[in-house]
């Protein structure tokens, strides 16, 4: 007499699916393992023929790459990301973009622009660019920089990328909390709180010294810790930069989380000094801004 599954006892059914769960790995899971394996492998093959094609068109130094690359490529998403956000804020358009806005009667002060960009623009030619020279310099002396042309395996991009966030989030958290103390918050920190609703292109709107270690530093110091590849560098300064924009713009419209966490930072100053928030929970300075998420909610 045949029993159905749900007359059969516990062991009956483990013994079952000892029988089953080897069909399943040799018909379904190590077949379809395999083709994504295999898709890794072609995608991996046409990014690295991809690559080739773009080094043969621009050239393969290293300066030039590191240095005027990454910082052309980084000074034109910051402006176009910036100013696209700004044109949305001082002009209401487009419609739809207003219902992401995270301050809806926060409004751009224009009297600062000027003082904005020029600040900006200090920090991108003054800051930035000497900054990266001289770490490109430190990077031939070790002679540890990787082969241009050989692009990273997907394992290692994703394992240096998670490094990459969590030495943002660690020295980022510190740097930043240490920068507001009295007694250097007054001379350095305190000219980016001057925007209490932050725009996108006042997340560089810092004292050259506070752009470079709380910006700056952060941002890059996971690079030559773990021998990023130029490849690598470049996404992640892209993310980088496309996701303090994104904090600062007052618009949850990003593949990013809500700059809700940023625009608390500027209006209470002593909260949310991390950039993902792990930091801010171990440390217990994120409690006022977990309690108006709560009130938000309820009303």
């Amino acid at each position: 007499m045949k029993r159905s599954w749900l007359t059969l006892n516990s062991s009956d059914k483990w013994g079952a699916l000892h029988g089953v769960v080897p069909l399943l790995l040799l018909c379904v899971v190590i077949p379809y393992w395999s083709h994504i394996e295999n898709g890794w492998v072609n995608l991996g093959i046409r990014t690295q023929s991809l690559w080739d094609r773009m080094l043969d068109t621009i050239g393969d130094d290293t300066f030039n790459l590191y240095v005027y690359g990454l910082n052309s490529w980084t000074f034109v998403l910051y402006w176009s990301v910036g100013l696209a956000f700004l044109f949305a804020e001082t002009c209401a358009r487009p419609q739809w973009l207003l219902r992401y806005k995270v301050q809806p009667k926060a409004t751009v002060d224009r009297k600062r622009l000027y003082s904005l960009v020029t600040t900006v623009l200090v920090n991108q030619f003054f800051v930035i660019l000497p900054f990266s020279i001289v770490s490109h310099y430190i990077l031939l002396f070790r002679g540890t920089l990787p082969p241009i042309r050989e692009v990273p395996t997907f394992q290692r991009f994703v394992i240096i990328f998670a490094i990459l966030v969590t030495t943002q989030e660690v020295v980022g958290y510190y740097t930043h909390r240490l920068f507001h103390h009295r007694l250097i918050y007054k001379w350095t920190h305190k000219l980016h709180h001057q925007w209490t609703a932050p725009i996108a292109l006042s997340a560089y709107y810092n004292r050259p010294l506070d752009h470079l270690i709380v910006n700056m530093m952060p941002a890059t110091i996971g690079l030559p810790l773990t021998n990023a590849h130029f490849f690598t560098s470049w996404l992640w300064l892209t993310w980088a930069t496309l996701r303090t924009l994104s904090d600062h713009s007052g618009y949850h419209v990003l593949p990013f989380p809500s700059p809700r966490r940023r625009d608390f930072h500027h209006q209470k100053f002593t909260e949310c000094y991390g950039v993902w928030g792990p930091l801010d929970y171990l440390h217990g300075t994120e409690t006022l801004f977990r309690a108006s998420k709560t009130a938000s909610k309820s009303q």
